[in-house]
């Protein structure tokens, strides 16, 4: 009876000095291990380009459009160059007959300082368009003719040496394009910029 008591009292103990030892109180951080090994970099990737052509009428387009080229700039030279296009689509006009105009179509290309030279394409519009070099990358050009502005619409490419064109008209008689590579940069040189003006009937 008594061995039994004793052992009572001594698992009471034991309990006893179990419950003292956890504390509610969280115990100390133990010591960070060490960063792993960084991975090695990835390759970036290619930038996607599209340049936007005007499509003379032929087997492509009856009545004329746009030739859309599009894909990678595998050589990152801000170009897409002829081998690097990818998908080629055709934005082509509707039947003359449904939505009649006279157009102004000419290649325009630029050097140096100098002003912008056009080679007209096709003018049953019947005027010339004298370009002269505002600043780097800006080109105001004027027309011999006044056009209607609410019946006339601009077309432009964006030459391989470039990154992208902006073109307004400016009144009745003048036309503005500027040029860029890079946002915001404006870049002279360019070469055969398609480039249309249409008035519709």
């Amino acid at each position: 009876m008594k061995k039994n008591f004793t052992r009572k009292i001594g698992l009471l103990i034991i309990i006893f000095i179990s419950f003292l030892a956890c504390s509610p109180e969280d115990g100390t951080d133990g010591s960070n291990g060490t960063n792993g090994t960084d991975g090695t970099n990835g390759v970036d990737g290619s930038n996607s380009l599209i340049t936007t052509l005007i499509e003379q009428p032929g087997s492509n387009c009856s009545n004329g459009g746009f030739k859309i080229d599009s894909g990678l700039d595998l050589n990152n030279n801000g170009q897409l160059d002829a081998g690097e296009v990818d998908n080629s689509e055709y934005l082509c006009n509707g039947d003359n007959s449904d939505f009649p105009y006279l157009s102004y179509v000419a290649l325009i290309s630029q050097t140096g300082t100098d002003d912008p030279q056009s080679a007209i394409v096709g003018n049953s519009l019947e005027l010339n368009i004298s370009w002269v070099r505002e600043s780097q990358g800006i080109y105001l050009g004027t027309l011999d003719n006044a056009i209607d502005i609410g019946k006339t619409v601009i077309f432009y490419s964006t030459p391989t040496t470039h990154t992208g064109v902006r073109g307004e008209l400016v009144g009745d008689n003048q036309v503005r394009l500027e040029l860029q590579n890079g946002i915001n940069v404006f870049a002279d040189n360019f070469d055969n910029l398609s480039f249309e003006l249409r008035e519709y009937e």
